[in-house]
């Protein structure tokens, strides 16, 4: 189960790390559609920049800055996904068809959802109140990284490299035990 736990860590904090990356984008006046394609061509860039990061030095207090950086991301997460369903639930929506035109919308099927104009209309809403909460989310995972003291470059550097390096995830998923079993304890 912790492991479990790691996991979804790990790819939730690397899913809002990469999320904050195109808003820095955009924030630089780029425009949604390019936002994108830089971020299909950084993907594109992955694999090679995985062999850059595998074989990184990361010191014992590096892990420990990095899963406690990880575990606030986390319930950042958390926090986010509860007010995506409160915004969902503002605009009268059920979420699980926000979803359905969600999915549809990124996939560049928007027929397939079958979508009225009153539900795309409530979709549009929540997408804008959620780039608010987004925003704000953003510059606390901005925050949380920080204060355990590390850079958001080096939060994404240990992250890539904890995927390719099985020694790497081994200390991480020894630190997230060690940091869970003490929080359970309290």
């Amino acid at each position: 189960m912790r492991l479990t736990i790691l996991g979804s860590v790990l790819i939730g904090a690397m899913l809002l790390v990469g999320c904050q990356n195109g808003s820095d984008k955009k924030e630089e006046g780029s425009s949604e559609q390019t936002t994108t394609q830089q971020e299909s061509s950084g993907q594109q860039q992955l694999p090679g920049q995985m062999q850059q990061t595998q074989n990184i030095d990361v010191s014992d207090q590096e892990v420990q800055k990095f899963v406690e950086a990880a575990m606030k991301l986390q319930a950042l997460n958390r926090q986010m996904q509860q007010e995506v369903g409160k915004a969902v639930q503002e605009e009268g929506m059920k979420q699980k068809r926000f979803n359905e035109i969600h999915r549809s919308q990124q996939t560049q099927q928007g027929g397939k959802a079958n979508a009225t104009d009153k539900e795309m209309k409530q979709y549009r809403n929540i997408l804008e109140k959620l780039k608010t909460v987004q925003s704000g989310a953003q510059e606390d995972m901005r925050k949380a990284v920080k204060d355990v003291g590390l850079s958001m470059q080096r939060y994404q550097q240990i992250a890539k490299a904890a995927q390719q390096d099985s020694t790497l995830m081994k200390k991480i998923q020894q630190a997230m035990r060690s940091q869970m079993g003490g929080q359970m304890g309290r």
